[in-house]
């Protein structure tokens, strides 16, 4: 009687919902090494195959689909239509751009029926392949699967007990917390602390793991001024000539030159910035044409242009600040130890 009781449920249950065929489109490089960029292909690939969410299009069965035209995967109608032939209900397409040692990863989620765009997830990277890897999963999660796209905050208030804990402007809880704070989406978030001095602290929530934050609520101790008194008691220093400001005026003209270059620094990796994008968009619509290599040339002297700035800022910087230590050091060796007062 139980067998035949199960055996109806089984008949009537609906059955479970397939994930989604994915078909993963040839990435476009825009500066990236014909390596990276295979390296980068084959990674996404993984990423999206390894996700229980998504079913992956094998890879001849899309590439035969896309070879029926050429410059197929570069149009997205017709990189639709091939994965739609090619067995899939959704095709990834993006871009890798390479701007000197940093990367960003542009990926859209499309309809392979009405090529309608269902989510995009758009990341910046530095930094090593590990890295890169890391942003691809972190891009294949958010696009396929992102109920799971998400980080945690563990909030400490050593000496808060009792203090409201907000994140974002909604109450969390009391200090301690006694667990961290899940399903946060990964990026910039205000954490404030209401107590005898209310504190608020931006944290940047990464995909994945779990952000610690500290608050520190303790009052500040009070400066400590010498009683007049003390002062009043205290032998007067001989006086001594002072010195020129040279070595305080060349230090902070260091500084100021350090400064300089670093906004000329980002102004030129800025511009390189917007060029590469306008040059991202013009490929996505297939407008790209020969008068767009002398764009490609500006970027990379663009950004040797600010990697030059950011050098020179570096060593301006150390110089003006080397510079203002030693007049501060010789400024103590003036006054001598053991005397109340300074230079100002």
């Amino acid at each position: 009687m139980l067998l035949a009781l199960a055996l109806v449920l089984a008949a009537v249950a609906p059955p479970e919902k397939a994930p989604p065929a994915v078909a993963v489109v040839p990435l476009r490089s825009l500066g990236v090494p014909p390596d990276l960029q295979r390296a980068l292909q084959e990674t996404l690939r993984n990423e999206v195959a390894a996700l229980p969410e998504a079913r992956l299009v094998p890879e001849s069965a899309l590439s035969s689909a896309l070879a029926r035209e050429p410059d197929c995967e570069s149009r997205i109608p017709c990189a639709a239509a091939a994965a739609s032939k090619a067995g899939a209900g959704q095709l990834i397409i993006g871009t890798a751009s390479a701007l000197g040692d940093a990367f960003m990863i542009d990926l859209k989620l499309l309809d392979a029926r009405s090529a309608q765009e269902l989510g995009r997830a758009t990341h910046p990277v530095s930094g090593t392949r590990d890295a890169l890897i890391e942003t691809l999963h972190a891009a294949a999660v958010e696009l396929l699967a992102p109920a799971r796209y998400a980080g945690a905050l563990r909030i400490d208030v050593p000496e808060g007990k009792g203090a409201d804990i907000y994140v974002d402007g909604k109450a969390v809880g009391k200090a301690p917390l006694a667990a961290p704070i899940p399903s946060l989406t990964p990026g910039q978030h205000t954490v404030r602390v209401a107590g005898p001095r209310d504190t608020s602290r931006f944290v940047e929530v990464r995909f994945g793991r779990t952000t610690d934050v500290r608050v520190d609520l303790a009052p500040r101790p009070p400066d400590r001024i010498a009683s007049p008194v003390l002062l009043a008691t205290q032998p007067s220093a001989p006086a001594r000539p002072l010195r020129p400001p040279t070595l305080r005026i060349a230090g902070l003209a260091g500084l100021g030159l350090s400064a300089a270059s670093l906004v000329a620094g980002i102004a030129f990796h800025a511009r390189a910035y917007v060029t590469a994008g306008d040059l991202n968009r013009r490929e996505e619509q297939n407008a790209l044409s020969s008068t767009d290599l002398a764009a490609y040339g500006s970027i990379d002297n663009d950004v040797k242009r600010a990697r030059g700035f950011y050098i020179a800022a570096g060593a301006l910087g150390a110089i003006g600040g080397a510079l203002l230590l030693w007049d501060l050091h010789l400024d103590h060796l003036a006054v001598g130890p053991g005397t109340v007062g300074g230079r100002f």
